[in-house]
This record gives structure tokens, C-alpha cells and sequence, in this order.
């Protein structure tokens, strides 16, 4: 049975590689990755989050409106293999950024594209560093990241990880807020931490200017309580005498506003602020 295990361990990879190339006679490979990971990240998302469920469901048929019958069968298998990949990963007693890595190995990351993703072997080295034996996240409670420059989430993925390594459950042991400007990297990140049930909130935005432009929570998040947590924290946390409003955009979080909340629609700004939080205001 274990040799069995070791003859097929980092097959699934390979697979997904193969049925994302075979698509690509008629397709660009980036075109097949890219609705790949955001019909999957739709999917997840719409049977959690049923506010921006008819808009995400439009989106999700404009992508499949592209391929024959026959290719959008080859999307599921796919998202198979993905879960496959990574339940390999956790057999083994780790987690992996396995869509960083396919993406590279796709060659898709090259000076044409600029975008490259960061070895996960140097994040969970950095990772591991930083939580060291994991007394200080027993000591407060819970870890909390903000990713600023999110990727695939390969770091936030490598705290995991590291989390785990010292016998930490990362499901409740860890929150993450993550941003990129690029909406391939939001739907890898929201794709990769809802398979490994990390609670998170994933945001379409720059973290420059401050704009919003989409919000993904993960199940994690949901389920986990998390929008409430967060709420709680924020009023707690808030000066007296400043009031709170609810931005049901950016996920009922509760945040501190001088005037009346703006609307749900359009770009939100993002106020990076503390290292441990994120407020949308």
C-alpha cells in the first residue's frame, strides 16, 4: 500500500498540467488557466456567499460561453485533480502553493506576462522563521496576516504550514486579509485558501490607491464566524465617540466612518493601516 502511495504521489500536478495543455489547441494556455481558476473560485464562492451570487453566475456563464461542450467537461476534472494535488500535500504533513508552482511550470510566469511567483520553499523558510516554535500565536490567540501583494498566496499558505509544523491547527489558528491588483492572483489565492479551509478574505484591489474593486470570502471565513469576529473587534477597537457602520461589501465588517457609510457599488477604498487589520471605509 505505501509503495502504491509513492507511485502515484505528484501525479494529480501533472495531470492538471496535461488536461490544461490539451485545451490550449484552441485556447491560449494563459486564457485556459485563467477561466480555470475563477470558474472554480465562482463556484466555491457562489454556494457561500448568495449576495453577489446572480453576478458572479453571469460571469461564470460568459467564461463557459467560450468552449465546446467537451472542453467545459474538462474544467470539473481539473478542479479535480486540484483537490487531488492537495490532498497528496496534506498526506504528507504539509501544505503546498500548488497553483504558484503549476503556473510556473505551465511557463506562464515570463518576462511577457510579469508575473512570477515566489519558490514555496523560500516562503515556508520565511514562514517557519517567523513562527519559530509557536508560542507567541498560543500566547495571543490567533495569528493574523495581511497580504498586501497576495500571488497565488503562497505566504499566507507557508504560515499554515509553519502553523501546522508546531502542531497549530491553521483552520482556527489563523486569519488572513489578502490583496492583489491582478484578478488571476485573487481567484488562485481565494482558490488555493478555500480548498485548505483557511479563513480569509481575499480582495480585487490595489493596495496603493486604496480601491476595491471585488470581495471573496473564504468557507472558512464564513463558517467560522468570522465576519462577526471581526466586526466585534473593530467596534471594540474604535475610539470613543466614533461611530461604526455596516459595509455589507466588504463583508458586514464594521468600520469606523466620520459620515455616512458609501454606497455598496463602485471601487472601496482600502485602508491598510495596522498590520493586523484592514479597514473598508
Amino acid at each position: 500500500m505505501q509503495r502504491k502511495q509513492e507511485t502515484t504521489a505528484g501525479n494529480h500536478p501533472k495531470e492538471l498540467v496535461k488536461l490544461i495543455q490539451q485545451m490550449s489547441h484552441r485556447h491560449h494556455t494563459l486564457d485556459v488557466f485563467s477561466d480555470f481558476v475563477e470558474l472554480s473560485a465562482l463556484s466555491i464562492s457562489n454556494a457561500i456567499d448568495k449576495r453577489q451570487f446572480e453576478a458572479r453566475q453571469r460571469r461564470y456563464f460568459e467564461i463557459i460561453a467560450k468552449y465546446t461542450p467537451e472542453e467545459v467537461q474538462a474544467f470539473p476534472r481539473m478542479l479535480a485533480e486540484l483537490v487531488l494535488s492537495f490532498e497528496d500535500e496534506t498526506a504528507t504533513g504539509s501544505v503546498g502553493d500548488v497553483l504558484g508552482s503549476i503556473y510556473m511550470r505551465l511557463d506562464l510566469g515570463n518576462d511577457r506576462s510579469g508575473q512570477f511567483f515566489t519558490p514555496f520553499e523560500i516562503s515556508r523558510l520565511m514562514a517557519r522563521l517567523l513562527v519559530g516554535d509557536g508560542s507567541d500565536v498560543r500566547e495571543r490567540g490567533v495569528l493574523r496576516l495581511n497580504e498586501p501583494a497576495g500571488g497565488a498566496g503562497g505566504m499566507v499558505i507557508a504560515y499554515a504550514d509553519a502553523l501546522q509544523s508546531v502542531g497549530l491547527n491553521y483552520q482556527v489558528a489563523m486569519h488572513a486579509i489578502c490583496v492583489d491588483i491582478d484578478a488571476r492572483c485573487v481567484h488562485m489565492t481565494y482558490l488555493q485558501l478555500a480548498l485548505l479551509h483557511i479563513p480569509a478574505i481575499v480582495l480585487h484591489g490595489n493596495a496603493l490607491s486604496m480601491e476595491q474593486w471585488s470581495h471573496w470570502d473564504t468557507p472558512a471565513h464564513v463558517r467560522g464566524g468570522w465576519r462577526g469576529r471581526l466586526a466585534r473587534e473593530r467596534s471594540q477597537a474604535a475610539p470613543e465617540g466614533v461611530a461604526c457602520a455596516t459595509n455589507e461589501s466588504a463583508g458586514a465588517e464594521l468600520v469606523p466612518v466620520a459620515v455616512e457609510a458609501p454606497p455598496t457599488t463602485g471601487a472601496i477604498a482600502i485602508n491598510l493601516g495596522k498590520v493586523e487589520q484592514l479597514a473598508l471605509f
